[in-house]
């Protein structure tokens, strides 16, 4: 058998272990293009098991549903030659297999297992960390990267990689100075992990240093432009930095220059991005003209999608900014549908909590302020589990606080308002809470 960069033993040819090192590696840096180098090796070597599947999983990462074409295939395909492959391979189907089926639980279980005996797998490793990303689990997310790292040797060209992951993992968990400095060591290392940018902005944001994220985002941004992958949410991060200091024609030019071209790529980080872009921006009183057009044209080829819930929340943001009134209605029979017939933790989390909040900012989008208020209050502690970061979920709170003050509530606008500012202490959250306060005093 043919061994990986990391010296693990791996069904194929050992041209095909080269093409598995250059997908994982073009993985980590989110650049490069991992799924056609990985194609390429397996139409030559059929036995390439991991091969197919990473490619399956790479997909569902990727925003594709389990039933996809390419995904059933690549299944297929590991399937095939899974017979010829090591426990550890076959492990890793399993765990594709689970996501597949939306058995959640199971897949990163099985990813686990792998890193407990094989610390230095990358593909279960990176797989988890996407995978708890998604499920919402902060905890994990930094967790699973500490269980490993003493593994790693310092001198791995992936290792940069991984201390940029357990930075994020860390800021997701509060421990922002820990995440700052490891940060920092991993963009030492590799000044073009845009994991690790990615991580520092999250760290700035938290911490509510504006100003030194725009800095940091705009001196680095030659390192972290090739990142095809990550680069429109890197510019997603400058752009909430701007909003908070009120600098909005500079968001709505770069939204021109670097989002709106990115939709022809259907990617789904992209069409999120831009969603919640133009929804904030309206939050904070900012006519965004027409660019909707081309966001909810985007979303509605993939309104019956319904891999995450986060997704669906802002499909739900573009949908009820149409120019096609029928959208909105699209949208809520096909979730009908999906809680009726789907299976799977997301199905679950969807009837629990992403219905809910859709349905909040539905209604808000409608003009009911105060039924925004009554949807999203009870449900807004329980937003972590529709998947994705503090920093993008904030937008339920933002939108719950908008509604508020559209709604007349203007004591339970004060009293979130100082809540934001307790963790929030920017200029524009004390403006807001003052003016709250003093409309609650009438």
């Amino acid at each position: 058998m043919a061994k990986d960069q990391q010296g693990l033993t791996l069904a194929g040819s050992k041209a095909s272990a080269k093409a598995f090192d250059r997908a994982v590696a073009d993985y980590y840096a989110l650049s490069g293009d991992p799924v056609g180098a990985l194609k390429q090796a397996l139409a030559i070597d059929p036995g390439f098991a991991l091969g197919g599947v990473a490619i399956a999983g790479l997909f569902m990462i990727g925003g594709f549903r389990s039933d996809h074409p390419e995904v059933a295939a690549a299944l297929r395909a590991a399937e095939t030659a899974i017979a010829g492959a090591s426990a550890r391979e076959r492990l890793h189907l399993a765990a594709v297999r689970a996501w597949a089926a939306g058995r959640a639980s199971e897949a990163t279980l099985a990813w686990e297992a792998i890193l407990t005996d094989w610390p230095t797998d990358a593909l279960a490793l990176r797989f988890g960390q996407d995978a708890y990303f998604f499920l919402g689990q902060s905890l994990a997310l930094r967790d699973s990267i500490a269980r490993v790292l003493p593994a790693w040797d310092r001198d791995n060209p992936l290792t940069s990689f991984v201390l940029g992951a357990y930075a994020f993992g860390l800021e997701e968990t509060g421990e922002l100075g820990r995440a700052e400095d490891v940060g920092r060591d991993a963009l030492t290392r590799n000044p073009r992990d845009a994991w690790a940018v990615h991580a520092m902005a999250h760290v700035f944001e938290t911490a509510n240093r504006q100003e030194e994220g725009v800095a940091f985002l705009k001196e680095t941004r030659p390192d972290w432009s090739p990142a095809h992958f990550m680069v429109g949410h890197n510019g997603w991060h400058l752009a909430l930095y701007l909003i908070e200091q009120g600098r909005t024609a500079a968001v709505l030019a770069d939204y021109d220059r670097f989002v709106a071209p990115k939709l022809a790529d259907d990617m789904t980080l992209d069409r999120i991005d831009a969603a919640s872009l133009l929804w904030r921006l309206e939050l904070a009183g900012v006519d965004v003209g027409d660019r909707w057009g081309s966001v909810a044209q985007a979303w509605m080829a993939h309104v019956d999608d319904h891999v995450l819930a986060f997704n669906d929340l802002h499909c739900a943001f573009a949908a009820a900014r149409s120019q096609d009134p029928c959208d909105v209605e699209r949208l809520r029979r096909s979730l009908d549908d999906f809680e009726r017939h789907g299976v799977g933790h997301n199905r679950q989390v969807t009837a629990d909590v992403g219905r809910v909040l859709i349905d909040g900012a539905l209604a808000f989008a409608g003009g009911d302020f105060r039924g925004a208020v009554e949807t999203i209050l009870p449900a807004r502690y329980e937003a972590f589990r529709i998947g994705g970061s503090h920093a993008q979920r904030d937008i339920v709170n933002l939108t719950l606080i908008a509604a508020a003050e559209r709604s007349g509530q203007w004591r339970l606008a004060r009293a979130l308002l100082a809540e934001r500012v307790a963790v929030r202490a920017t200029a524009l959250t004390k403006k807001q809470y003052e003016e709250a306060a003093r409309r609650a005093a009438l």
